[in-house]
């Protein structure tokens, strides 16, 4: 690293405007890879005095003139007023977890102690505050305020001596009401101790973190609607998936969790859908589309349905960080669960009741304080996921009896088939043309109607508005769901569809210097059998035999079973029973067997 940043940094950049150049001669250069670690190692001499000497004695200060001050967003709860000595009043008995009877936190050792938490050996003891903790440029730094306004000073000189500048136009100062500002701090917006913002997410009340949250809800329903008004369909449904709606506003979620009603967030993500898609979905179509696309869905998470779990797993996460970033006696204050408002909101949300293994297992991590190594939630939400599905495949067979269209064997192979396609869905791949890539070929992109259709037949809805005689085979009945059309053998759509899936392969393997033969008889015991490719690989004869299936054509219910029990079920089923025998035959006559390799590709028309 040291020799690339050298080639970087060694010489100033020369930047070119015209017939004018600017020399570049301060800071990292933007889109280096290495500029976040250089800013930091800067930065932490700047933040983290160099010298324990330099920081004064805390001074006994009233606890009205305790606060902390940000350098951009920062968080820290009321301070404990002092003693009458003027000094640290003891910390209370360890907090119980909610549900359990051991403490949750043990009491502090004595500041200095071999047993102290870690920050007292780093910078709070040395910079004499009870919070720091920075994140490149944005940090907070809490304390009294005299001594915060100290290391401020220190702050900025020592930013000054390195080429760097404090904005105090965009620091926030929170602090207790009638609070003295000294001279160090005057000029910083001040705010109530309630209104505590960190790195763009409230950490005050429940109120003013209701009212920051509602604003930025507004401005992602905003965003949304922007998106929606794309021309091209397939770019703005994979904008939605990964710029807006949940990704958007993950981050708050967990910070406030069930705090704040993010349903909002769900509906104005429906209703983006159903913009760029023409497709008004019903309960059950958008609960499949809120599952992750490994599940079969869309993979547009529900907010309201995460919330809960996300702030609980973050409170977790957050507080594995605590002993470095606050003084023992700020620590016991800090990991009081049993009296946060939030967290216990988070830990009642009813949204949380009907999955039991999940409350079972953050119950566990109550007790033992384990946060599953920081992925907590991303364990809990696929619990939850998992639940969320086997309770939607059951609720819509369940209605497919309810309606009363379909009686018997008919209602039988309907219901099988609800679960063959949900399951054809959730095959590894399978969704990989949901969303485009900005460097796919551009014929992977849909076109508006062939997207829509593509995510109805994806979400089990219809793709006509009747029945009607299928104008190619002129016998069958085209049904509103498009099994006939995609089981007709009429109009040699199926043979187009293998065709090209069969030349995708075999570009493919020509890309791989592989030299594929694309439907030339290789056996030399017979001319009328032609594998779809072949090729020759360490003298080996290798045959690939390409076939698409649909799952769900009533000729063959076998299929749909197959498919019903696990994912790719369909097309491994017709591998078995029709390709591998197809070929086992004849290698078995030629003259050296050993030196053949017949290997079926079977896809299913979901994309299994």
């Amino acid at each position: 690293m040291l020799g690339y940043a050298l080639a970087a940094y060694e010489k100033h950049s020369a930047l070119v405007v015209g017939d004018r150049g600017i020399s570049s001669q301060c800071g990292v250069q933007q889109g280096d890879p290495l500029g976040p670690l250089l800013f930091s190692l800067v930065m932490h001499d700047v933040v983290v005095p160099p010298n324990p000497g330099e920081q004064p004695p805390v001074p006994a200060a009233p606890a009205s003139s305790q606060a902390p001050v940000e350098s951009a967003p920062a968080s820290l709860g009321q301070p404990e007023p002092l003693d009458a000595a003027g000094g640290r009043p003891t910390p209370p008995e360890p907090a119980q977890a909610p549900g359990s009877g051991d403490p949750a936190v043990p009491p502090p050792p004595p500041v200095g102690s071999p047993a102290a938490p870690r920050a007292t050996d780093g910078a709070l003891s040395q910079a004499g505050l009870d919070l720091l903790t920075f994140f490149l440029d944005d940090g907070a730094a809490g304390g009294e305020l005299d001594t915060l306004g100290h290391w401020l000073q220190g702050f900025e000189d020592r930013a000054a001596a390195v080429g760097l500048s404090l904005n105090r136009g965009k620091c926030r100062l929170s602090v207790a009401p009638g609070a003295t500002i000294p001279e160090a701090l005057q000029g910083i917006e001040t705010f109530p101790l309630d209104d505590i913002q960190h790195l763009g997410v409230p950490c005050g009340s429940p109120e003013t973190m209701r009212a920051f949250v509602e604003e930025a809800a507004k401005s992602a329903e905003r965003k949304m609607r922007m998106i929606a008004s794309l021309p091209d369909a397939h770019v703005a449904l994979t904008l939605l998936k990964f710029c807006a709606g949940f990704v958007s506003v993950v981050h708050l979620m967990r910070a406030v969790g069930a705090v704040f009603d993010f349903a909002c967030i769900d509906q104005a993500t429906q209703s983006c859908l159903a913009t760029i898609t023409g497709i008004e979905t019903d309960a059950s179509a958008w609960a499949l589309a809120s599952l992750p696309v490994r599940l079969g869905g869309l993979g547009l998470h529900s907010c309201a349905d995460t919330a809960a779990i996300a702030h609980i797993a973050a409170t977790f996460d957050g507080e594995a960080c605590l002993p470095s970033l606050v003084t023992p006696y700020v620590l016991p204050h800090a990991m009081l669960l049993d009296e946060d408002d939030t967290f216990l909101a988070s830990l009642e949300d009813p949204r949380l009741a009907p999955f039991e293994s999940v409350l079972e297992k953050i119950q566990n991590v109550l007790q033992a304080r384990d946060n599953y190594g920081g992925r907590g939630q991303k364990v809990w939400s696929a619990t939850v996921h998992d639940e969320r599905r086997k309770a939607l495949l059951i609720s819509m067979t369940e209605e497919l009896g309810r309606s009363g269209r379909l009686q018997g064997s008919a209602l039988a192979l309907k219901q099988v088939q609800v679960r063959a396609r949900i399951q054809s869905c959730s095959a590894q791949h399978a969704s990989a043309w949901l969303y485009g890539n900005a460097e796919a070929d551009p014929r992977l992109w849909l076109s508006p109607a062939e997207l829509a259709v593509a995510i109805r037949l994806r979400l089990g809805l219809p793709i006509a508005p009747m029945p009607s005689i299928c104008r190619l085979c002129g016998t069958g009945s085209a049904d509103v769901d498009g099994v006939h059309a995609r089981s007709c053998f009429s109009g040699g759509r199926r043979t187009r569809m293998h065709n090209a899936l069969r030349d995708v392969i075999a570009d493919f393997a020509r890309r791989g210097l592989l030299a594929p033969a694309v439907e030339r008889p290789v056996f030399s015991n017979t001319e009328r059998k032609r594998p779809d490719i072949s090729y020759v690989r360490d003298g080996t004869t290798v045959v690939l035999d390409v076939a698409v299936t649909f799952p769900l054509q009533p000729s063959n219910p076998q299929y749909a079973k197959r498919a019903a029990e696990k994912p790719g079920g369909a097309a491994t089923a017709y591998a078995t029973a029709v390709k591998e025998g197809k070929y086992r035959g004849i290698i078995d006559n030629e003259p050296n067997p050993r030196e053949w390799l017949a290997v079926p590709l079977v896809v299913d028309t979901f994309g299994a």
